[in-house]
């Protein structure tokens, strides 16, 4: 593992060096909250965040997005790919919890057979990942409870740690190490430095009190499909789906088209959507097999907590806490599977996920 040393003010030197060769994205500071958005300046990037509202998986799955054009005549529908699919992509500052859930996206992308969503699958392929470790995780964050960490390098090809005035650089992969090549002027890191990364390490993991028994949270649902639990967990949801639109696992979207029928022409979108919505289950007959917020509320839970597991073998959430930050019923998922661990088991009972 090469570990170098990059200082502060060499942000705008790293973004000049590799900025002809990818699509740089990285977090800013939009209206207030932290977003990543593609950089045009440098002097915008901002590092010292404790988390982006909107997950960075916008990035690569964006709230709306063509997957192709079409033209009609008489006889013919004439089918125009995406172009764009082998651009380079570079995300600068991700955090291990998001980068993590490019990983859970990708399973989901790419486990039914051979129906692949190639586009999200290309664009995952072409995507270098820099990403910072969490010094100060917010209190809300739960991530070692789920498989993750502060600093879970894994899914990284290039990891920072803020040491204060300089970024100690780790390459993690060969992606990684050819980058970093590319970056000749950065500087050897000492043993000092890497030492102060591991306690800095060491420090923002110990800072995460939340606890969560993930087993015990899989097995007991296992059994609680018709539980009065859900009526309880979803008296106070006001079905907004804030949790879901701002969750870096949640992959629910719907498709339309758009058609210009002067020209005879149009266009096929996916935008986001959300199992919380009272409409995403609506059939055209009119029947809604999800049809009270009971259904709905425990739809959410069951998949990342149940029907994930049961068909990748990983849990479905990433532990950032962001469904507790914006929840504006002050709903707290830590609070809901505490109370799904203390549920008395039922005989009989099977989720079918």
């Amino acid at each position: 593992m090469d570990q170098k040393i990059l200082k502060k003010d060499q942000i705008g030197k790293l973004y000049n060096e590799l900025v002809s060769d990818y699509n740089f994205f990285a977090p800013i500071n939009k209206k207030g909250n932290i977003v990543f958005e593609k950089i045009e300046n440098p002097d915008d990037i901002v590092l010292d965040y404790l988390n982006s509202k909107i997950p960075p998986k916008s990035v690569l799955f964006p709230q709306e997005e063509v997957l192709f054009e079409y033209s009609l005549d008489e006889k013919d529908v004439e089918i125009t790919d995406r172009q764009d699919l082998d651009q380079k992509i570079l995300i600068f500052g991700i955090r291990p919890c998001d980068a993590y859930s490019f990983e859970l996206f990708a399973n989901f992308f790419s486990f039914h057979g051979d129906w692949k969503d190639e586009i999200y699958l290309k664009k995952k392929e072409n995507t270098t990942l820099i990403g910072i470790g969490c010094n100060t995780p917010r209190t809300t964050c739960f991530c070692t409870s789920v498989g993750g960490n502060p600093f879970k390098k894994d899914n990284m090809d290039v990891f920072l740690t803020d040491l204060g005035e300089t970024y100690l650089v780790e390459s993690i992969n060969d992606k990684g190490k050819d980058l970093v090549k590319k970056l000749s002027w950065l500087s050897n890191a000492t043993e000092k430095d890497v030492k102060k990364a591991e306690e800095i390490a060491k420090q923002a993991e110990e800072s995460i009190v939340t606890k969560i028994d993930a087993d015990k949270i899989v097995k007991n649902l296992e059994t609680s499909f018709d539980h009065p639990i859900w009526e309880e967990i979803s008296e106070s949801c006001i079905g907004c789906g804030s949790c879901a639109y701002l969750c870096p696992t949640c992959t629910c979207f719907d498709v339309i088209d758009e058609t210009d029928q002067y020209n005879n022409r149009g266009r096929r979108i996916r935008i986001w959507d959300t199992c919380q919505s009272c409409y995403y289950t609506l059939e055209t007959s009119g029947h809604n097999p999800r049809p009270t917020k009971i259904e709905r509320c425990r739809n959410r839970i069951m998949h990342k907590f149940s029907y994930y597991p049961i068909n990748y073998g990983l849990l479905g959430c990433v532990g950032c806490g962001r469904c507790i930050i914006v929840c504006p019923a002050n709903n707290d998922l830590r609070v809901i599977l505490d109370k799904v661990t203390k549920i008395e088991k039922k005989e009989g009972e099977k989720v079918v996920a």
